[in-house]
């Protein structure tokens, strides 16, 4: 994936995110297993996920950003201490890239098809031949790495879970279930981008899952979990791993 990409389809998902974080009634007694978020005015609903969410200190995220270029697919989970680990598939089926982030280190593995789509000419069976299968590592500061280490940033995300767009407008759905989880849904418009979202009606109100489409086309869709989970982000091996400066 070159790095515009990677920022683009950062810059969606953050896009769609501050959408659908935040007018409509709501009624009716709570469910005994309930947190009773499902019986709150839409905004009300809203501020109880952005406190929610903004109190995080991990979480796993399944994403994928849909554009005229193709679907960039994310698996994730990291925390607030930088560390994260999961997997980057580019549009285009062109292979996937394993990531482990620890603090401003960043290993990354690329199969030997995103191998091919990335080194241009007949070059590609020499870097693959040179890598061997072992991760690239290098730092949050790596031009080769540093946007991929940007979908792993727990405190980018907060602060668009906590923000509330203006002009929005908001009505509250029915109730439903994101992967076995009770939740609530909100649906949301704001000039030419609509969106839905579902917040988790027991427990803490985190946001489970949101879905949306940019003004530009761009189409969103994302899962959230594993709130406040431990990450095990293992860094690999000194020997299955190769320094990018030994690359240059």
């Amino acid at each position: 994936m070159s790095a515009p990409r990677a920022s683009a389809a950062r810059c969606a998902a953050a896009g769609t995110v501050t959408l659908l974080m935040f007018a409509g009634p709501g009624a009716g007694a709570a469910r005994a297993d309930d947190n009773g978020i499902a019986d709150k005015s839409a905004p009300a609903i809203a501020a109880a996920a952005r406190e929610a969410m903004s109190g995080l200190t991990s979480m796993r995220m399944v994403a994928k950003v849909t554009d005229p270029s193709g679907t960039t697919a994310l698996d994730l989970r990291f925390d607030a201490r930088g560390n994260c680990v999961g997997t980057v598939t580019p549009p285009g089926d062109s292979g996937t890239a394993d990531v482990v982030k620890r603090g401003d280190d960043v290993w990354m593995k690329l199969d030997d098809e995103l191998l091919r789509a990335q080194v241009p000419g007949g070059t590609a069976d020499d870097a693959i031949a040179l890598i061997n299968g072992r991760y690239l590592h290098g730092t949050t500061s790596s031009p080769t790495l540093s946007d991929f280490a940007e979908f792993c940033d727990l405190d980018f995300y907060k602060k668009e879970f906590t923000s509330k767009p203006a002009n929005e407008q908001l009505d509250k759905g029915a109730r439903t279930s994101v992967d076995g989880r009770p939740a609530i849904t909100v649906n949301s418009r704001q000039d030419d981008r609509t969106g839905t979202y579902q917040v988790s009606t027991e427990d803490e109100p985190y946001l489970l899952r949101i879905q949306g489409t940019e003004e530009s086309g761009e189409r969103v869709e994302a899962t959230f979990s594993a709130f406040d989970e431990p990450v095990q982000a293992k860094p690999p091996a000194p020997a299955d791993s190769v320094d990018l400066s030994e690359l240059q």
